[in-house]
């Protein structure tokens, strides 16, 4: 159990001090360390969805000229596990977080990534929406800086490609224009992206090359969503 000075510590680094400490202790106790509901899978489930909805709004009025496609792929580069692991290292939450199963990196980026949406979780139930907003648009400050980082490091198709290849060895993916609309000088495409037979995603942009790329991202999106709910 940390000590008193160690959970005063981390409220500083996080900038929010918990009224009920129990959800604190909670959000940063993995399951290897506590087998009970009294681990952090609840509120990360909570918490992951809290940080959507707060990003969703915040990009939303920031991109007043974006489609809603392209609003997805930023929520998508600014929640993606490495995005969420990086920030929470940045606060140093791995030294606070009580587990057993730190094994490989792969493993200590997913476990990060959870105890940082487990906070969330957790700040949402002892405040209130608007409290935990502003400690997270905080945490995220300077927000467009973070994301053309993030867009730039960041290659949806070559990822897509590479997970499916270890997933499905002879598998081929396939990128078929579903729709053109608008006038010529402002043209929408959609594009859905197919693996064999399979719908991965589907992505719309401002031109065929933005709107694959938005497909592989939702692409992305929905495959990793199916991996945490299986785990």
């Amino acid at each position: 159990m940390e000590s008193s000075a160690d959970l005063r510590r981390l409220q500083k680094v996080i900038g929010y001090r918990f009224r009920e400490k129990r959800l604190l202790e909670m959000a940063l106790t993995h399951p290897s360390y506590d087998s009970s509901l009294n681990n952090y899978e609840r509120l990360e489930f909570l918490g992951d969805s809290i940080l959507s909805a707060i990003l969703t709004e915040e990009l939303y009025r920031n991109f007043p000229d974006r489609s809603d496609g392209d609003l997805a792929m930023y929520r998508t580069a600014l929640t993606n596990g490495r995005f969420l692991a990086e920030l929470a290292r940045e606060m140093e939450i791995g030294a606070f977080i009580r587990t057993k199963a730190m094994a490989n990196p792969q493993q200590r980026d997913s476990i990060h990534e959870n105890a940082l949406e487990a906070l969330i979780g957790a700040i949402f139930l002892d405040s209130k929406y608007a409290k935990v907003r502003r400690v997270i648009l905080k945490w995220y400050q300077p927000l467009n800086e973070r994301l053309d980082t993030e867009l730039k490091r960041t290659n949806p198709k070559g990822r897509i490609q590479e997970l499916i290849c270890s997933l499905r060895p002879n598998a081929v993916l396939d990128y078929r224009l579903i729709a053109e609309t608008g006038e010529a000088h402002e043209r929408v495409y959609s594009v859905a992206l197919y693996c064999e037979k399979e719908l991965l995603g589907i992505g719309s942009g401002s031109s065929k090359k933005i709107a694959e790329k938005n497909a592989a991202f939702h692409a992305l999106e929905v495959i990793f969503q199916r991996a945490k709910l299986q785990v």
